[in-house]
């Protein structure tokens, strides 16, 4: 590569890296063009052979196990010479590729040509169409690398789909144990799309178990009404036997869904339960099997079910996702990790939003210190 070239790929690195005056490569190199000036007439008639090397160690953060490094900077190169480069891999192969490009063209800071390349190329919308079925942990990896590649290359739809699913589906790749030092290994290569950079995997992880605190929320909510205060309002002698019936058949119904345990104060099995990692879809499935329990035909409307699915309408898992635009335009300000909501947030209250506004509204419900589930309408606490 010479000077000239990479000057004209407007890479920030390589201008620095090949500048004939700060660094030793740039000085070798313009050098040694020089000497080759004396002996041919311009660069297209030197020999290959012949051109100044430069040695780059450093390509960013890949995966051992994945396409050789060389390959990836090879394609890297090829683009900031020929923007009209075919890609090189089926669509079926392409997310790997625009992952392991976005590592590099990071590192190289080289992303502006990239992304440009990859939008002509419309890999951008393309690929987005293009979601395969796979297991819990390729899902999981494909997910990973697109929000990666949609962080580096300004992919909003990337960012926002793959997002809610990370944050809904929670993680799925475990450490191993290294059995001789009892010290937990990662299964797999460390690629940067295991830990997602700048905050980013923080995010993920915190959002997540705001929706979860949520969701536990509710199922508090309801045990503490019926514990503590009389629910049924239709004011029959056989009411305070229907407050005992729905608490129980509550507690039946939770403890069997898996969504409450059942522990003693006195001598506790375990001091911390681990936290969910399943899909937080599949816990609002459940719960949304609620059945309609009455003690009899006149105590049709006091159980769980009609105050439950109308809070369960309210979670909209689509707005936990994370928003590019924001995010780049103000990250302390959108995220849920430096900047949860505070107060309280009350149900029957329900404001009108729309954009953005609406993932914001969102946030203040499922970062706030305190929820009131209790109905906008009259007759149910």
């Amino acid at each position: 590569m010479t000077r000239k070239t990479a000057s004209s790929t407007d890479a920030t690195y390589f201008d620095v890296l090949l500048d004939p005056i700060k660094f030793s490569e740039g000085i070798a190199i313009e050098a040694k063009l020089h000497e080759l000036s004396k002996q041919y007439t311009g660069h297209a008639s030197t020999p290959a052979s012949k051109l100044p090397t430069v040695v780059v160690s450093d390509i960013g953060q890949l995966p051992k196990a994945c396409v050789s490094s060389s390959t990836v900077l090879r394609l890297f190169l090829k683009i900031l010479h020929d923007p009209d480069t075919p890609w090189p891999v089926p669509r079926s192969q392409s997310v790997n590729l625009v992952a392991l490009l976005a590592i590099v063209a990071d590192r190289l800071a080289a992303i502006r040509p990239i992304r440009e390349y990859l939008r002509v190329q419309k890999i951008d919308t393309t690929l987005l169409r293009d979601r395969r079925a796979g297991t819990a942990h390729q899902i999981e990896l494909d997910n990973r690398q697109r929000l990666l590649a949609g962080l580096t290359f300004d992919f909003p739809a990337w960012v926002r789909q793959c997002s809610t699913a990370l944050i809904i589906d929670g993680p799925k790749r475990r450490p191993t144990t290294n059995l001789e030092s009892g010290e937990d290994e990662e299964a797999e290569d460390d690629a940067l799309w295991w830990r997602v950079p700048n905050g980013v995997e923080e995010e993920l992880a915190c959002r997540r178990e705001y929706v979860l605190d949520t969701i536990s929320s509710v199922q508090k909510h309801f045990l503490n009404l019926y514990i503590k205060k009389s629910q049924c309002r239709l004011g029959y002698g056989s009411s305070p036997q229907c407050d005992s019936f729905q608490l129980g058949e509550m507690l039946r119904f939770l403890t069997r869904k898996g969504t409450i345990m059942m522990e003693s104060a006195l001598s506790p099995s375990f001091e911390e339960a681990e936290s969910y990692t399943g899909s937080i879809n599949d816990v609002i499935a459940r719960l949304r099997e609620c059945p309609s329990y009455q003690i009899d035909e006149n105590h049709s409307h006091c159980g769980l079910r009609t105050r439950l699915l109308p809070i369960l309408d309210r979670l909209d898992l689509g707005q936990v996702a994370m928003c590019l635009a924001c995010w780049d335009e103000d990250r302390v300000k959108e995220s849920w990790f430096e900047s949860p909501g505070q107060g309280s947030w009350e149900f029957r209250k329900r404001d009108r939003a729309t954009g953005c506004q609406e993932h914001r509204h969102a946030k203040a419900m499922f970062t706030a210190d305190k929820r009131d589930w209790t109905p906008a309408y009259t007759g149910i606490a």
